[in-house]
């Protein structure tokens, strides 16, 4: 079974796959290789439905709300009382608020990225990991005409003789 594009696309999103962000080419093989060969129907229903929790949390990450909700922004904490009197406490930290919910939504992209066996580029930790690994992969994986600028390239341009 395969994931359709419009799911392929929201993969990508949550998980950080950018054609332009510089993820290493055999990361992206792998991803996209993992939406291609998904096993069974079971696979493809949970995988779904981790693309519909990752859109959830995405969406209540959010400190303002989308237009055309009730207007109250996200709290970063709530407190119900129950007794004789109902009351509700509703505190809003829009650093503390953030903080939280974006774990959230990472936590679920990460579960997400777990199904697929692939890494989270939205985390900074896997961020880091691209860039700290060989540009060889990267560049050899490229479509187009090979790279001319390799550094036995330029040895020998120096010191021919």
């Amino acid at each position: 079974m395969e994931l359709d594009e419009y799911y392929k696309s929201k993969t990508r999103y949550h998980l950080g796959f950018n054609a332009g962000a510089q993820i290493p080419a055999g990361d992206r093989a792998r991803l996209e290789e993992a939406m291609a060969l998904i096993p069974d129907e079971l696979w493809y229903d949970e995988i779904v439905y981790q693309i519909t929790r990752c859109d959830t949390a995405w969406k209540a990450s959010a400190y303002f709300p989308d237009a055309g909700s009730d207007g109250d922004v996200n709290f970063s904490r709530l407190e119900s009382i129950a007794g004789d009197v109902q009351r509700t406490i509703k505190t809003s930290d829009p650093l503390k608020g953030d903080e939280y919910f974006r774990e959230i939504y990472l936590r679920e992209c990460d579960r997400l990225a777990e199904s697929l066996y692939v890494p989270n580029y939205r985390r900074p930790e896997t961020r880091r990991y691209a860039f700290e690994r060989a540009g060889s992969e990267f560049i050899m994986a490229v479509p187009g005409p090979a790279d001319t600028a390799v550094g036995s390239r330029m040895y020998l341009a120096v010191n021919w003789r």
